[in-house]
């Protein structure tokens, strides 16, 4: 047997040499010996062994599968949810107002002619009705002057025009929209949907103060939408039951959502604009000033 201490004198250089001689001078095994089994596995069957421990799944691991199922459902409804109540919502709403706008363009179907054979008796003439014309006893007796100048009851006055805001208009972004109240619930103003709502308690439109309206600026059928295209010198009008009111903007500025100042009242007549703005995290306000009223015709 050679000896094995020579390894270390083998040059670096000259490697394939020394394990040649090795090989050659080293004792042959014996048959008799026990040789150990042999296997042969490929790459993939190597590594799937080898991470075959790490592969098991424990019920840590079962539970965090079952809560990523969950959390994907849950956003799935989350999500499907919010498609059918805003853009299904505002889809009906359009449908029901093409509806009703069709009907009031359509005329009534005129009622089908039926043929009657003519009935040779005398119409029937209710007992306690004196047929036509007729006068009774007072009008066969002249007024006297004493009576025609005795007061008599005269008619009721027509019940005064209601001041709220029924429309708003801003014909610079083509808005055209009827207007609702809106009021505080659990602390917060309610958005008018599919038009604008005026924040009831504020000052009614032609009135020293604020008139204040909001609306909302993407699903439900964001009236204003384009407010932030409205730029100074820009008319609004306001009408309510008998008068229309003309604003010219002002100012155009955004405000974080507590900066409920700018529903003050004022010592002039203003009209405040307020939607959302900047992902809903600020709020757009438009301030106008009052410019002219006159009658609705």
């Amino acid at each position: 047997m050679a000896d094995r201490s020579s390894k270390s004198a083998a040059p670096s250089g000259d490697m394939d040499q020394f394990l040649l001689d090795a090989l050659l001078n080293d004792v042959v095994p014996s048959r008799r010996e026990q040789l150990g089994p042999a296997r042969l596995h490929s790459a993939s069957e190597q590594r799937r062994e080898a991470l075959q421990p790490y592969l098991r799944q424990t019920w840590l691991d079962r539970a965090l599968h079952l809560a990523e199922r969950a959390l994907v459902l849950s956003a799935a409804a989350v999500f499907l949810y919010w498609l059918a109540d805003g853009y299904g919502r505002d889809w009906l709403h359009e449908l029901r107002s093409a509806q009703s706008a069709q009907a009031a363009v359509d005329p009534p179907a005129a009622p089908t002619p039926v043929m009657r054979m003519p009935n040779t008796a005398p119409p029937a003439v209710a007992a306690d009705l004196p047929a036509l014309p007729f006068t009774t006893p007072d009008m066969d007796s002249p007024q006297s002057s004493s009576e025609f100048m005795a007061p008599q009851q005269g008619l009721a006055m027509p019940a005064a025009a209601d001041p709220r805001p029924q429309r708003l208009i801003m014909p610079t972004i083509d808005v055209d929209t009827p207007v609702k109240d809106v009021f505080v619930v659990d602390g917060a103003w309610q958005v008018a949907d599919y038009a604008a709502g005026y924040h009831d308690g504020t000052t009614l439109p032609g009135n020293t103060g604020n008139t204040v309206l909001s609306g909302h600026a993407g699903l439900r059928g964001g009236v204003f939408r384009n407010l932030g295209d409205l730029r100074p010198g820009d008319d609004v009008r306001i009408q309510t039951g008998g008068w229309s009111y003309t604003y010219r903007v002002r100012t155009l500025t955004s405000v974080w959502p507590t900066q409920i100042e700018v529903m003050n009242a004022t010592p002039t007549p203003v009209l405040t604009l307020i939607t959302c703005t900047n992902w809903d995290t600020q709020r757009l306000i438009v301030i106008a000033d009052l410019i002219s009223a006159r009658p609705r015709s």
